[in-house]
């Protein structure tokens, strides 16, 4: 729903879930934040964080998806964005929402889409990752994961969590080689409920 040398580095305990300020205003600097990246089939996307400007490819983005992998992204049946999650999704702060889009280089469209809200007060990360279908299997939800896992521990955070539909076994899987800790959900059995520690 992603090692690298990302995955290693480390935050002091004591550091607030917010990115520092340096970090934040970097996110409006293309050669801050974007990342050139080839997948295992040769073809290359940019990793870069979402703005404003990125609504209408936002939505083709939902759109595009097949009903299993939107199903798998929201948990219930949606063909397009409602307006507002909409305005959440291309609003995000990038200190306590950080949101990413992995973006064809030829036509600029979105590919996937990763994020995770922080909650200072827990030390937790609740994350959520959708790959176009054409682009499963190729290592690009390891590489978004990564991304997030970096920053959630340079915001100091302890955890990231999400809820994975028990059939989404892909994500499990790379959940599992995280070495994520993945429970039942007790009051629903068609969800885990994952954590990764940091």
């Amino acid at each position: 729903m992603f090692m690298q040398d990302d995955l290693a580095t480390t935050a002091p305990a004591h550091a607030p879930a917010r990115l520092s300020a340096a970090h934040a205003s970097a996110a409006q600097s293309r050669d801050a934040t974007w990342e050139r990246v080839t997948l295992a089939n040769g073809r290359s996307l940019h990793l870069r964080p979402v703005g404003p400007r990125d609504a209408g490819a936002e939505q083709a983005f939902v759109a595009g998806l097949s009903p299993v992998a939107r199903f798998r992204r929201f948990h219930f049946g949606l063909n397009e964005l409602p307006a507002a999650l909409l305005r959440t999704f291309v609003s995000a702060d990038q200190q306590t929402h950080v949101a990413l889009v992995a973006e064809t280089v030829d036509d600029l469209r979105i590919a996937a889409d990763a994020r995770c809200v922080l909650d200072g007060t827990a030390r937790t990360g609740e994350f959520a990752i959708a790959v176009a279908d054409e682009w499963q299997g190729l290592g690009l939800g390891s590489r978004l994961m990564q991304r997030l896992v970096a920053q959630a521990r340079r915001a100091g955070l302890a955890r990231l969590c999400g809820d994975v539909l028990a059939d989404n076994e892909p994500m499990l899987a790379l959940l599992r080689r995280l070495e994520a800790r993945l429970a039942p959900d007790p009051e629903d059995a068609s969800l885990y409920r994952v954590c990764l520690a940091l």
